[in-house]
């Protein structure tokens, strides 16, 4: 099948001056961490098409066990796939491989988050996409990598990204059960990985004229946010475990309760340097003459008396009185916040966190958090919605002289 030219497809919606317009990405990917990857190409406007079974991807029906409303939008699932275009495809049909071929020879990415057994079967190895498509660029985003006795082992980030990299290990306290996390955190961090090496891909492919196959895991993605402990690790260090609040070490590098029962962050990471101020704020400044208390030496080997004499000194008066004083005082912190809290966050909302995105009814728009890179200052206020299970198909197949019915298995 000859190859249609690469870099000349123009997005379903105006993108404007967006990086990527012109690219077309393929996103044969279901759940969060490939179809978050295709939202960041999208939000820069790419033209990226959603390739989806019979009925949709799984995460259109997923709301309980985020919090939603079954009467809502679907907003996890808004969230990675506004923007998109989205094909109908029965794939594991003649003709539905023929279309998804003819997608691939339009395309300047394919994005997948398929196990590697899986696309064998389709025979969708780097070497078959290689070989038929020379100038692709292949993205592949998985649990545990290409490679070893586990590449095909099934993995949500729960179980590839926190608890085999140590990370669930290193966020809980001693001799407490692990902590379960937010679901999509590590998807997230390797969408962005998997986004990264697409580009630097692209941007070979401009020096090569051929394309690259990328790999993206959530073992990988989870690994390098813990490169400095485990390189620590890897030299024959001995990190130290997670402390009590009320051990810790580092007790200007610690979380305080107030009067009305909200948390903060002190972030004196340079406890020296930061001691001063801190002591300034909570009226104390007279235990700089304290040899207990004036150095951060000091106050790490005396954590026992200095960490709740802090407790009592910050549990006196309500969270808007200290962020007063440590502003005056230019106490280094920040507060311990609730999702909820972050819809009327006023720097989030400052710095264009948040974008109005369609929802394809009367046209009304919820509220999204926007992709977190922007490109000269440039906002946008309100972007396409998330489309319907096979919104475009008769669109993208009739461009390229297909039957959409056939290929959709109907």
């Amino acid at each position: 099948m000859s190859e249609t030219p690469h870099g000349a497809h123009a997005a379903p919606h105006d993108q404007g001056a967006q990086p990527l317009a012109g690219i077309r990405v393929i996103e044969f990917a279901h759940w969060m961490a490939g179809p978050l990857a295709g939202g960041l190409l999208a939000d820069w406007g790419a033209d990226v098409i959603k390739i989806e079974p019979p009925g949709g991807e799984p995460m259109r029906a997923i709301f309980s066990s985020l919090g939603a409303r079954s009467d809502t939008p679907n907003g996890a699932f808004l969230a990675a796939n506004r923007g998109k275009r989205s094909v109908e495809l029965e794939i594991k049909s003649e003709a539905g491989m023929q279309a998804f071929d003819a997608l691939l020879a339009s395309a300047d990415v394919l994005l997948t988050n398929l196990r590697p057994d899986a696309l064998m079967r389709l025979e969708l190895t780097p070497e078959a996409i290689r070989e038929r498509y020379p100038r692709l660029v292949y993205c592949s985003v998985s649990a545990y990598g290409w490679g070893g006795p586990d590449q095909n082992r099934p993995g949500y980030d729960v179980a590839a990204f926190f608890a085999r990299t140590g990370i669930s290990h290193e966020i809980t306290q001693q001799d407490s059960a692990p902590l379960a996390l937010m679901q999509g955190i590590g998807d997230s961090f390797t969408a962005m990985t998997a986004v990264t090496g697409t580009l630097a891909a692209l941007l070979e492919r401009e020096r090569t004229g051929r394309g690259q196959f990328v790999e993206a895991s959530l073992l990988r993605t989870g690994m390098w946010a813990l490169c400095g402990e485990l390189g620590v690790q890897a030299m024959g260090g001995n990190p130290k475990p997670p402390y009590p609040r009320g051990e810790s070490r580092t007790p200007l590098y610690n979380s305080y309760r107030t009067q009305d029962s909200r948390w903060f962050f002190l972030v004196g990471v340079e406890a020296q340097r930061h001691l001063p101020s801190v002591l300034a704020a909570i009226g104390r400044s007279d235990l700089l003459g304290d040899e207990r208390f004036n150095s951060a030496r000091a106050i790490a080997k005396h954590r026992a008396d200095f960490i709740p004499m802090l407790d009592a000194a910050f549990a006196a008066h309500p969270l808007t009185h200290w962020a007063k004083v440590f502003d005056e005082h230019g106490v280094w912190w920040a507060p311990v916040q609730t999702p909820a809290d972050l819809i009327d966050d006023a720097q989030a909302a400052a710095t264009g966190a948040w974008i109005e995105v369609d929802t394809g009814a009367d046209s009304a728009s919820v509220k999204s958090v926007e992709a977190p890179i922007r490109f000269d200052g440039k906002r946008r206020s309100r972007v396409a919605a998330s489309p319907a299970v096979g919104e475009h198909t008769n669109e993208v197949l009739g461009a390229l002289g297909l039957a959409a019915r056939q290929c959709a298995g109907s």
